[in-house]
């Protein structure tokens, strides 16, 4: 998006023929400051991911420099090597990390598998449907957003107690549906209000039912609003800590927050460890929504506009 603003810069110059000396000066005196502050901010952005890998590369002497050096006098990858080589036999850090990624992807494509579904069932319900109160439902959805998770983590821990679901990943899953579901909801409600009806009723003409056309019509030209709310209840998945750490405590359920959080000692921390850890959690949700963009900024504001 900067390379393209970039572009319209240096390709607006040619219209500037026709404005006045001073219009054309204060044209581009606005777009310099516009590209300074959006260098500004991705430097701001990007600095705290440059630090996290030159952490991640450098030996341990260099960490402990003051002042701390930009540059690592000798990069070495063997992090890396350490969490992907780890096995269960040389029990550590490494290997409950590894597991951790395996049980953070289990949870989160489950959650947006299941959010994707039930929140393109209860959408269409609450738009095309006519469901007692229908506003009123959709009111309730976005002001159970507003609710702070803390507040129900006892009640939660509670009802998994009882349940027999403390220390699975079935917990996980249920819980970050309840909390995911209705952001779900309220992004493909949206976008069903910029799709013509009439489209809908040319199906149910031909013979299709209601779950047909919702299937068969509606959802296939969904395409960018799926993708927009699977990319943000993955990476909510894929983030959260809190629950996870209360609800999990074996290698069984614990996910990828809880694992980069153990590179923490008691009386040291292994902070090049910590840093792999970090490049290597961060790296699905960012190669996600970098080849699903077009499809996130479309899904966005496709049903903000009517008409």
């Amino acid at each position: 998006m900067f390379c393209d603003y970039i572009y319209e810069v240096v390709r607006g110059k040619k219209g500037e023929r026709k404005l006045r000396r001073p219009e054309i000066l204060k044209k581009r005196i606005i777009n310099i400051i516009i590209i300074f502050l959006i260098l500004i901010v991705l430097f701001v952005v990007l600095i705290p991911f440059f630090w996290t890998f030159i952490t991640s590369v450098a030996p341990t002497v260099d960490l402990h420099q003051r002042p701390p050096k930009w540059l690592p006098s000798k990069i070495s990858f063997q992090y890396y090597v350490d969490i992907f080589t780890s096995s269960k036999i040389a029990y550590g850090v490494s290997y409950e990390f590894k597991r951790g990624i395996f049980n953070s992807m289990i949870v989160s494509v489950s959650v947006t598998a299941i959010s994707l579904f039930l929140g393109s069932l209860a959408a269409y319900s609450v738009i095309r449907l006519k469901v007692p109160f229908g506003k009123l439902v959709t009111l309730f959805i976005l002001l159970t957003q507003m609710m702070p998770p803390v507040i129900l983590i006892i009640p939660l821990y509670f009802i998994a107690s009882k349940v027999g679901i403390l220390d699975k990943k079935i917990s996980l899953i249920l819980i970050y549906l309840a909390f995911n579901l209705p952001l779900a909801v309220w992004i493909l409600e949206g976008y069903f209000k910029s799709i013509p009806v009439s489209i809908e009723e040319s199906a149910l003409i031909d013979g299709c039912s209601r779950l047909q056309s919702l299937f068969r019509v509606l959802l296939p030209m969904s395409g960018p609003a799926l993708f927009t709310t699977g990319t943000f209840v993955f990476i909510a998945s894929w983030n959260e800590f809190l629950m996870a750490l209360v609800f999990t405590s074996s290698l069984t359920a614990k996910t990828m927050p809880v694992g980069i959080a153990q590179f923490m000692g008691r009386f040291t921390t292994n902070y090049g460890l910590m840093a792999t850890a970090g490049i290597l959690g961060s790296m699905p949700p960012l190669i996600f929504a970098a080849f699903f963009q077009r499809y996130l900024i479309s899904g966005i504001t496709a049903g903000s506009v009517k008409g």
